[in-house]
C-alpha cells in the first residue's frame, strides 16, 4: 500500500517541463510615436495604438492557454519601435504554439523557436 502511494505521488510530477518564451514585437515608422528625439521610449499610434507597453501576449497550444505575459517598454531606433516580452513557465511538450499580441492574430512557432526568441512585426 505504501509503494502504491509513493508511485502515485511520483507520477503527479511527470509531464513536459515548462520553459521561458522570449521575443520582440517591432512596429514600422508609420505606426510609431517617439517620445524622445534621438531614441528613447516609443508607442504604437493610429491603427497600431493597441501595441503599447503592457499589451497582452498570449501563448496557446492545442487551443488552450499555456502562457501569458505583456510587452515591455517600447524602444525607438531609426524609425522602428521595438517591444520585448519574456514569459516564464510556459507549459512544454507541444509540437506547435500560437503567439498572439493584443488580439492581432496568431503566428505559430515551435518550442525551440520560442526559447531562442521570436521576432514579430507590424507596419513598414
Amino acid at each position: 500500500m505504501i509503494l502504491a502511494a509513493v508511485a502515485a505521488l511520483s507520477l503527479t510530477g511527470c509531464g513536459a517541463a515548462s520553459f521561458k518564451a522570449e521575443g520582440t514585437m517591432t512596429l514600422g515608422i508609420d505606426g510609431v510615436t517617439q517620445y524622445a528625439p534621438g531614441g528613447g521610449d516609443c508607442d504604437g499610434t493610429g491603427g497600431y495604438d493597441d501595441i503599447t507597453p503592457g499589451a497582452q501576449v498570449v501563448i496557446k497550444a492545442g487551443g488552450s492557454t499555456v502562457g501569458k505575459g505583456s510587452l515591455g517598454e517600447g524602444k525607438y531606433d531609426d524609425g522602428w519601435c521595438q517591444f520585448s516580452f519574456s514569459i516564464s513557465d510556459v507549459k512544454g511538450g507541444s509540437d506547435f504554439y500560437s503567439v498572439e499580441v493584443a488580439n492581432r492574430g496568431t503566428i505559430e512557432y515551435t518550442e525551440d523557436e520560442l526559447k531562442k526568441g521570436v521576432k514579430l512585426s507590424l507596419g513598414s
